[in-house]
């Protein structure tokens, strides 16, 4: 072995002397730390050509088949391999490393008055003073020697404690303990601090401060790629309506704190970025399921005018398989060219006054009819928010005179109030505003299950079969018997419509029954 060869073997890293060793095939087994490796290497007699050859070849291999998370797994593992006599500090150890280490750091070194006595001896130099020269140098020198102790124990303790902060906020923001190869690396650092020697401390920390780093380097590399990856999500989202201002307004809140070096607050920042964002998709894709029975609707009354829409039900299915498969752009495009040539058909079928004044009333009718009953649903706590919404955009649209926009949503007033009549019955009966009949059985199912509601319809609990109710009132004087005559409404089942020579006559067609009391 060279003898110059050995000052650069103890400078490098266990991992460089570990590729020096596999390089020459030498038994490197029985090592733990890295003097081990260093007499392994050393009594090898290796020249510097061959450790430049080692060194050279081995980091060439390593910049073209690793990554930096690979290269920093190996460099962790080569604790592992050898397992170190320290995983974890005792308590109470650990306990008195933190306090010395506390203490070390309150004593920052200064070399102001070696450095002031060394400016003196210059000028006793320039003076001709040789002789306090000597002795002002040789002082100067002790005390560099004392204060170079202290700035080693300074430094060493400031990088423990730098470390294992980092190492805390590492396993704060990934939302998992320090993985155990890194708390041995701290925890012999922190054992050299106390009770190794100068070198031990070196080789320890060398060690812990390498691994620190390059964990919050590559925790910082694969975050800001999250948060990027992020960022790409976001505009997808975007591009079919979802609301992200707040997910990109949590993400440059999160970049502020990277370039804080605020581990914890950048990663749980974009994770409530992400979060937020998935849960507006969510409201988004809920939204355009809202959206295909309101297109649904607008295909319906185009046909019902006798509109022939050139796009249809085919087209909408291929909406509903896009929507299944989270293909929301596509989708969304698919439903606003049905809608479109929906409503265009609707209009030109429009034109006719006719048709036009019958689609006027049977709006104003369902609007009328509707209304009330939501409101007075409201009234009891149920949730009707939608139908007062197309209630109130019914009525805008049909005041402006928009009369395809009046008929889909009147239509979809339609569709969505329909589960909301049972819960608005069965309140009506909880809270006593529906009376039951006493003694009166449903024309329909036989029960006596009737009950009357304030809207003057009298109602079966049991089948849901309705009727409203006239008064014979005899002439002449004569006494009078309240018999209920059954007129079917429109919420009956198989009930018979009543022709319009019957209504403008006013003839109407009852079924007369006796109320059995």
């Amino acid at each position: 072995m060279v003898d110059n060869v050995s000052p650069r073997l103890e400078n490098l890293t266990i991992s460089k002397l570990k590729r020096i060793a596999q390089e020459y095939s030498l038994d490197i087994s029985s090592c733990k730390h890295k003097k081990d490796f260093l007499v392994v290497v050393i009594a090898a007699n290796i020249t510097a050509e061959q450790v430049n050859r080692a060194l050279g070849k081995s980091e060439e291999q390593s910049v073209h088949s690793q990554s930096e998370e690979e290269r920093l797994e190996n460099e962790i593992e080569e604790i592992a391999e050898k397992p170190s006599e320290i995983s974890e500090l005792p308590r109470q150890q650990n306990i008195d490393v933190e306090r010395n280490i506390d203490q070390t750091l309150l004593m920052r070194p200064s070399f102001f008055e070696v450095d002031s006595q060394i400016e003196t001896a210059w000028t006793r130099m320039m003076m001709g003073d040789y002789l306090e020269v000597l002795k002002m140098s040789q002082d100067a020198r002790t005390k560099m020697l004392d204060r170079f102790s202290s700035f080693q124990l300074y430094t060493a303790a400031l990088s423990i404690r730098a470390a294992e902060s980092i190492l805390n906020d590492l396993a704060q923001a990934q939302g998992k303990p320090i993985d155990h190869r890194i708390k041995t690396a701290l925890a012999e650092a922190k054992n050299a601090f106390i009770e190794g020697s100068p070198r031990r401390r070196e080789e320890t920390l060398e060690e812990l401060e390498k691994l620190a780093a390059k964990a919050y380097e590559a925790f910082f590399k694969g975050s800001i790629s999250a948060a990027t990856e992020l960022r790409t999500m976001l505009a997808d989202y975007e591009s079919f309506g979802t609301q992200v201002s707040e997910s990109s307004r949590l993400l440059d809140i999160a970049e502020e704190a990277r370039q804080a070096y605020n581990i914890s607050e950048y990663s749980t920042l974009v994770t409530q970025a992400r979060d937020m964002a998935e849960k507006a998709k969510l409201v988004r894709a809920k939204e355009i399921e809202e959206t295909l029975g309101f297109v649904k609707a607008a295909l319906e009354e185009a046909r019902e005018v006798g509109a022939t829409p050139s796009m249809g039900e085919e087209e909408l299915e291929q909406a509903k398989e896009a929507l299944g498969k989270q293909a929301f752009k596509k989708a969304i495009d698919l439903l606003a060219a049905i809608e479109k040539t929906a409503d265009q058909a609707h209009l030109e079928r429009m034109r006719d006054n006719s048709i036009r004044t019958r689609q006027v009333d049977k709006i104003t009718s369902t609007i009328e009819n509707m209304g009330p009953a939501l409101e007075e649903a409201a009234s009891y706590g149920l949730e009707v928010q939608q139908g007062l919404l197309f209630v109130r955009s019914a009525q805008t649209a049909l005041n402006g005179k928009d009369f395809v926009a009046a008929a889909k949503y009147a239509r979809r007033l339609k569709q969505v109030s329909g589960p909301v009549k049972s819960d608005l019955d069965k309140k009506r009966i909880e809270l006593g505003v529906a009376k039951k009949v006493e003694g009166a059985k449903c024309g329909k199912c036989g029960e006596e299950e009737l009950y009357a509601h304030p809207d003057g319809i009298q109602k079966c609990n049991r089948c849901g079969h309705s009727f409203t109710i006239a008064h014979v009132i005899e002439q002449q004087g004569q006494s009078t018997d309240m018999n209920p005559i059954e007129k079917p409404v429109s919420s009956s089942k198989n009930d018979t419509q009543e022709s319009s020579s019957e209504e403008t006559n006013g003839e109407r067609r009852t079924l007369a029954r006796t109320l059995k009391r």
